[in-house]
C-alpha cells in the first residue's frame, strides 16, 4: 500500500476520540447502560475504523476504547482502576478482542487493496501486450516500447536498451537511468526494482528502466518478458520474410535459367544436327577431325546448361528424386569420364561386392563431379585424386581424397555454407562457392550426410553416405 500520511490519521483518531467521550458520558450519565453494550459499541467503532481506513486508526481507536471502559463503565467509576478481578478479565478480553478485529479488518482490507492493484497490473500488461504486437520491424519497435510502455503503466519515465543493435531509446523523464546501469543490467542475471534484464530463452537480449513507476517487481518483470516475446516475434518475422524473399529469389533464378536453357537447346541441337549431316558426307581428314571436336563441345554445352538447370532447382529447394538401384562403380567411373578421358589425376579405387545404392543418378553424378572439380583445384601438381568406397551399417560411404594444402580447422566447419570460398580457394578466378552446398543438398535428400576430414598440409578427404538399394519384392 502506499506511505501512510500521519496527519489524517491523527485528525480521524481524534474526532472518533471525541464522539466516542460523548458517547461514554451519555451511556453513563443518562442511559445507564452496562459494560457489555458499551464494550460491544466500542468493537463496532473499532470494526468500522480499520474497514474505512486501516490498522493505524482501528489501533488508535482501540486504544482510546480501551481507557474510555475503563473510566467510565468498570468500578470504580468514573475513574481510572479496577477493582474487581473478573472486570480486568472483560478489560483485558475487550483489549485483545479489539486488537485482533482490527488487524483482521486491516488485513482484509490491505488484500483487497493488493487484488485491485494487481488487477491495474494485469489490464495494463494486456494493454501493453496489444500495443507491442502491432506489426512493425524490430527496430522500430525497439524505439517505440519507452513510449507505449510509461504511457500505459503510468511511469515517468523508461528507457530500453537493445543488446543486439547496442541502442539505447528513452521516453519521459529517464535521465536518472544511466546508460552504464541498462549496459551492466543487459548482461547480469539480477534483478532490481528500477532495472530489469530483458531475457528470450535463457539469452539477454536487452535490459528495461523504469522511473518512477507505480508497478511491483513482479509487474516489472512481466513487462520485460513481454517485451522480449515481442522483440522475437518481429525478428522472428524479419527472418521469414528475408527467407521468403531468397525463396523467390531462388525461384525465379531457377525459371530464367530454364528458360535460357531452352533457348540454347535449340540452336544447339541444331548446330549437333548439322555437324552429323556434315559428318555423314564423308569429310576430309583434318574436316573430320574439326567436326568431330565441334560435336563433343556443343554435347558438352548442352550437358553444362541441363546441369546449371538442376544445380538452379536445388539451390531454389526443388530437389525431385528418381531414386533407382544404381551401382556405385556405375556412378563413379560415368560421373568421372572427362577427368579420366582428359588425362587428369583420378584414381578409382573400388573393393568387389559393393551393395548397389539407391539414388537419383544424375544428382549423385553431380555431386561427385563437383567434389572432385574441387579436389582438382586444390591438389597439387602431379599428385592424383582418389575415389574410394566402403560399406558401414549406414550404407555405403563415398569418398575423394586430395593431397592438396588441406582445410583448416576453422574453415571445416563453413566450407559447406553458401557463397563460401576458403582462403586456399580466393585465389581461383572460378567457382561461387555453390558447388558444396549443392552436393550437401543433394546429399540430404538422399537421408545421408556430408563431411569433410583435413589436416593443413596433409590434403582433404570428402565423404557422403548413400543408402543401401533394397530388393523389389517380386510379384
Amino acid at each position: 500500500m502506499p506511505g501512510r500520511n500521519w496527519i489524517p490519521v491523527i485528525i480521524r483518531v481524534a474526532i472518533v476520540g471525541m464522539g466516542l467521550t460523548a458517547l461514554s458520558a451519555l451511556y453513563h450519565y443518562v442511559i445507564h447502560v452496562n459494560n457489555t453494550t458499551a464494550a460491544l459499541t466500542f468493537l463496532l467503532v473499532v470494526l468500522a475504523s480499520a474497514t474505512l481506513w486501516g490498522s493505524p486508526e482501528a489501533i488508535l481507536v482501540a486504544i482510546c476504547s480501551m481507557l474510555l471502559l475503563d473510566y467510565y463503565f468498570l468500578p470504580p467509576v468514573p475513574a481510572f482502576g479496577i477493582e474487581d478481578p473478573q472486570n480486568w478479565v472483560d478489560w483485558c478480553a475487550f483489549l485483545i478482542t479489539s486488537f485482533v478485529a482490527s488487524e483482521l479488518s486491516a488485513r482484509m482490507k490491505r488484500r483487497a487493496w493488493e487484488a485491485s492493484q494487481r488487477r491495474k497490473e494485469i489490464e495494463r500488461l494486456y494493454a501493453l501486450s496489444c500495443s507491442l504486437m502491432e506489426g512493425s520491424t524490430a527496430a522500430r519497435l525497439a524505439e517505440r516500447i519507452p513510449g507505449q510502455a510509461m504511457e500505459i503503466l503510468g511511469c515517468q519515465g523508461m528507457a530500453f536498451f537493445d543488446a543486439l543493435s547496442g541502442r539505447i531509446h528513452r521516453a519521459g523523464a529517464s535521465q536518472n537511468i544511466s546508460d552504464a546501469a541498462l549496459a551492466k543490467a543487459a548482461g547480469s542475471s539480477e534483478v532490481n526494482t528500477a532495472i530489469i534484464p530483458v531475457k528470450m530463452e535463457g539469452a539477454t537480449i536487452g535490459s528495461l528502466g523504469f522511473n518512477a513507476a507505480s508497478i511491483s517487481a513482479p509487474g516489472m518483470q512481466s513487462v520485460a518478458n513481454l517485451v522480449a516475446l515481442a522483440m522475437d516475434r518481429a525478428r522472428k518475422q524479419e527472418a521469414a520474410a528475408l527467407a521468403d524473399g531468397a525463396r523467390r529469389h531462388q525461384e525465379l533464378k531457377s525459371m530464367l535459367l530454364d528458360a535460357l536453357a531452352h533457348e540454347f537447346q535449340t540452336p544447339l541441337t541444331s548446330i549437333r544436327a548439322a555437324i552429323s549431316a556434315m559428318l555423314a558426307d564423308s569429310p576430309g581428314r583434318d574436316e573430320q577431325e574439326w567436326l568431330q571436336i565441334m560435336d563433343e563441345e556443343s554435347g558438352r554445352l548442352s550437358a553444362m546448361m541441363a546441369e546449371a538447370i538442376q544445380m538452379a532447382r536445388i539451390e531454389a529447394g526443388h530437389v525431385d528424386l528418381d531414386r533407382q538401384p544404381h551401382t556405385v562403380e556405375d556412378l563413379a567411373y560415368s560421373a568421372l569420364d572427362k577427368e579420366m578421358t582428359d588425362g587428369s589425376a583420378v584414381e578409382i579405387d573400388l573393393p568387389p561386392h559393393l551393395p548397389p545404392v539407391s539414388a537419383d543418378a544424375g544428382l549423385i553424378r553431380l555431386v561427385i563431379r563437383q567434389i572432385a572439380g574441387n579436389a582438382l583445384k586444390y591438389a597439387q601438381p602431379g599428385t592424383p585424386i582418389t575415389l574410394r568406397a566402403r560399406v558401414e551399417d549406414t550404407g555405403v560411404v563415398i569418398s575423394i581424397s586430395d593431397r592438396g594444402p588441406g582445410i583448416p580447422p576453422e574453415e571445416q566447419r563453413r566450407i559447406f555454407d553458401k557463397y563460401y570460398r576458403g582462403k586456399q580457394g580466393r585465389g581461383h578466378p572460378t567457382g561461387m562457392g555453390m558447388g558444396l552446398p549443392i552436393a550437401r543438398q543433394v546429399v540430404e535428400a538422399h537421408e545421408g550426410r556430408i563431411w569433410v576430414e583435413s589436416r593443413p598440409g596433409q590434403g582433404a578427404t570428402f565423404s557422403f553416405t548413400l543408402p543401401c538399394a533394397r530388393e523389389e519384392a517380386s510379384v
